[in-house]
Formats: C-alpha cells, structure tokens, sequence
C-alpha cells in the first residue's frame, strides 16, 4: 500500500478519502449488528445473554477502536499530502486561492481528538474556492439576511444557503466566513432567526430549518471563526436558566445566573452507557430518561448522535418534526452552576454526551406549554420558546422522547404495552404519581421519570433513576405500576 501510494498528492487524498469511508461504514455496520443483537427476541437463554453481554461490553468497544483508528489514518494521510504539497511547491488554483481566501492553515491547529467521537467531517478538503464561487455564497447570504419580502419572506433563501454550505467543505466553509464582514453576519444572523413568513408562506423558517444552517456553519468552521461565529449570532447561544427540578428533596432549585463554562470531561468516553445519565439542576427527567432509554436500547446509540468536531462544537442527531434526523451543533461550554460546576447533566465515567443532548434539545425544542402541573404556592408554569433551557424542562413522555426516538413512540397505561416494549428491549420510560402514594416502592418520587432498563427473574420490569447510577433501582410488578405510575411512554 505505501509503495503503491507513496508521496503522489492525489493518492494519498484519494487514500485520506477511502479509509474515512470504511470508518463511516463500519460505525454504521456496528450500529445496525447492535440493534439486531440487542433487539432478537428469537434467540433466548443464557447463552444469548452470554453474547449479548459480550457484545456489548466487548466486541463493540473493540470495533470502536478499529474505527477511530480508521479515522485517525485519514485524517494523518490528508496532512501528509498537504505537508508534501507545500513541501514540493505544488500550485496550481488551489495555491492561488489559498493565499486569496486567508488559507486553510487554521486547521492544522485544531487539537488531537482526546474522545471517541465519530467525525463528521473528517475530510477537510482545500479552500480552494474561485472568485465566482464566492460571490454566489456572498449572495445566497445576503437574500437570506433580508427578510423584506411581503409575499414569500426569505425562508426558501435561509433554504438555499444551508444547501448550499452543506456542500462546502469544513476549509471551502472558512475560506467563505472569511469574506463576510461582522456586519453581514450580523445581518444573516437576524435574517435566518425571523420566522421567514410571508403571505404565501404560512410555516415560515422554523427552529430546525435555522439551526440547519447553523450546523452548516458551527460544525465545519475554524476555531477562530467558531469563536466569531458565537459572539456575531446572539441566538447560537441558549438561554441557560433553569427553573429546577421539584422532584429533588427540598424542593426545585431555580437559576438566573446564565454563566457558562468550559468542560474538562471528553464529549464520548470509550463506553459510553446508561450509567452516564446523571441529571442535573435541571427539571428534564424525561430528557434525560429518554437518553437513558435509547442507549440501554442500542450501545452505540450515543456515539451514533453525538459527536464532537475538535473545534470547540459538538453536533448532536435529533428528529425533527416531520421524523427525519437533523444534526444541531452548539458550542462546546455549558451552563454552569453557582459553585464552578455544570450546572445540568454531570459527566459520566464515558462522557459528557448527556449534557450536549440538553443543550442542543433547548435550541430546537417546540412542545412547551404552560400546563406543567406544579406545586402549591409556586408560580404557574409558563411556555419557553426554544432556545431556552427552560423549555425542556417539566414536559410529557412523548413530547421529549420523539426528539431522541423519532416519530413511532406512544404514551400508554396499560401495563401489558409497557411490558411488550421492555421484554423486547425498547426504549421505554414511566412517569409517577403527583404525589407519593401509600405503599410506593423504595426510590419512587412524585412527579418523576424513571426509565425501563429491563426485566429481572420474577419478570418485574427495572427502572433506573436518571439522577444517576447511585440512586435505588426499582423492580415493579404491572399491579404496582398501575397502582403507583401515571403512565409509559415506549417506542414502537
């Protein structure tokens, strides 16, 4: 192979481009095996559970290493060939561009990927852009910055200028962002968060439909230019106040401090699991026990939806409203609380991955209502638009969990529905009570969501607390779970 390869420039990119691909197709092979192992209801016993065990704690970690090793050889042979392009003197347009566009030597810099994420955009390419290219971008930004138009508004604009970056690559992306002023961003800023109505237009651009265009930007850009991008566009940023979780002993904690941190903790670990969720401040226990339930389903499910991109974002696969996964990138800190912490979701011993689902979720996420049930004597919920934390906290089963599930989830109290879903490992979630009834099992809080991990020898389903590892499990009969559960929300 390196005799064959050598230092020809167009086959060593050629190479960078072949093994990024088998690394994307093995990640997907793997994810597709996990489903099919863990999801089998025709092979049972304990040599299923054996193998079943195995996969999951085993085979799958090992083939993990095989694709990050996959990914980091294409991203060494991409610099290679560019260490010998500069090194022969090698020219040609893309020289020429290179020195016009500011370069793509900003990606040099970008620091050795300390987790286990998948990239997304493992080829950087070349910023190698003509003048013509440029000015059809600096144009599809300006009509999508304007939203003057009484009858279509400029929906269809923020449209086509997402469609348009989703071609680029991260170096072509920089090479562009470089060529707008602060002001015009700031004016693409304003223009992509209206809601692009016009007269024939009755939808306009919603949450996602932004955010799209965001990721386009957030998730390919420099360092240098993610940091531009975060100070330009007020709306990249969530609101972080919280208004707590009153299911905790003592009562919610509420928070108006809005700081942010910067993380220490990897995005995905080498193993990442169940045990990872750890709720925070937050009042988002569906949230989290939903992102509990999905990867108890399927082990590969977070490094499959959240992934880090080594330039200060982290991309996070949601579903939108219409079923299809959308990827929504946020920058990397996060809120932090009043003694230097994270403020929501706590890194796991695999990864800080639950706390970009919140983040990301926050931007997007339109089911609020001001319906929440709340305690005596606090004041009356009230609905937050997206962007705002406050908007994913307190809400219903299905609401949450179609954002990490898709579509195909229904909210149930009927037992045997419930106990279907868990006896075939899906996803599934329960909520309690308003109140502690009499005779509730150890471990049960009013006005919480617990998530179904499976079932033990007596066939009682086991749910895990989302405040993390250390709190009681609870084995629950179906007698119980009608007795002392409001409902389930399982996916089908």
């Amino acid at each position: 192979m390196a005799g064959i390869f050598g230092a020809d420039i167009v086959q060593l990119r050629e190479l960078s481009k072949h093994l990024d691909a088998s690394s994307a197709r093995l990640a997907g092979t793997k994810s597709s095996l996990s489903r099919d192992v863990q999801g089998s209801t025709a092979w049972k016993g304990a040599d299923a559970d054996r193998f079943r065990s195995d996969w999951a704690g085993t085979h799958t970690a090992l083939l993990a290493k095989v694709i990050e090793a996959l990914a980091a050889a294409g991203k060494a042979v991409a610099v290679h060939a560019e260490e010998q392009e500069k090194a022969s003197g090698a020219g040609g347009q893309g020289g020429a561009v290179l020195g016009a566009g500011g370069g793509a030597g900003a990606f040099d810099k970008l620091p050795y990927r300390m987790d286990h994420s998948v990239p997304r955009h493992a080829d950087q390419g070349q910023a190698d852009l003509s003048n013509e290219e440029l000015e059809k971008l600096q144009t599809l930004a300006r009509d999508a910055a304007d939203n003057n138009d009484v009858f279509e508004g400029n929906d269809k604009d923020v449209n086509e200028l997402r469609d348009a970056l989703a071609a680029l690559k991260p170096a072509q992306l920089d090479q562009f962002l470089k060529t707008l002023s602060d002001n015009e961003l700031k004016q693409l800023a304003e223009g992509s968060a209206s809601d692009g109505k016009g007269l024939f237009n009755w939808e306009g651009t919603t949450p996602f439909e932004k955010h799209q265009l965001l990721d386009q930007m957030l998730s390919k850009a420099s360092p240098e230019q993610v940091d531009r991008l975060k100070e330009l566009i007020p709306w990249a940023q969530p609101n972080g106040e919280a208004r707590g979780d009153a299911a905790r002993p003592g009562g919610a904690d509420p928070s108006t401090t809005n700081q942010w941190m910067d993380p220490a903790a990897p995005v995905i670990g080498e193993q990442p699991g169940k045990d990872d969720i750890r709720q925070g401040q937050y009042g988002d226990c569906v949230v989290m026990s939903a992102a509990g339930a999905m990867i108890n389903a399927d082990p590969d499910w977070a490094r499959d939806h959240v992934t880090d991109n080594g330039n200060g974002t982290v991309s996070v696969r949601l579903f939108d409203q219409n079923g299809n996964g959308q990827w929504v990138t946020v920058t990397k800190d996060l809120p932090e609380n009043s003694h230097g912490g994270q403020l929501g979701a706590k890194p796991g011993q695999n990864g800080n991955w639950p706390a970009y689902i919140e983040k990301a979720l926050s931007q997007v996420y339109t089911e609020d209502d001001n319906r929440d049930p709340t305690k005596e004597g606090a004041p009356r919920d009230v609905a937050d638009p997206p962007g705002n934390y406050r908007a994913i906290e307190g809400n219903y089963g299905p609401d949450a969990f179609k954002y990490l599930a898709g579509p195909d989830v229904e909210q149930t109290s009927d037992a045997d529905v419930l106990w279907s879903a868990a006896n075939e490992g899906r996803p599934s979630l329960v909520g309690t009570l308003g109140e502690t009834p009499e005779g509730a099992p150890e471990g049960y809080r009013s006005g919480h969501a617990y998530f179904v991990t499976g079932t033990d020898r007596d066939g009682n389903i086991v749910l895990q607390n989302p405040w993390g590892p250390d709190h009681p499990k609870m084995s629950i009969s179906k007698t119980e779970f009608t007795k002392f559960f409001q409902n389930a929300t399982v996916t089908r």
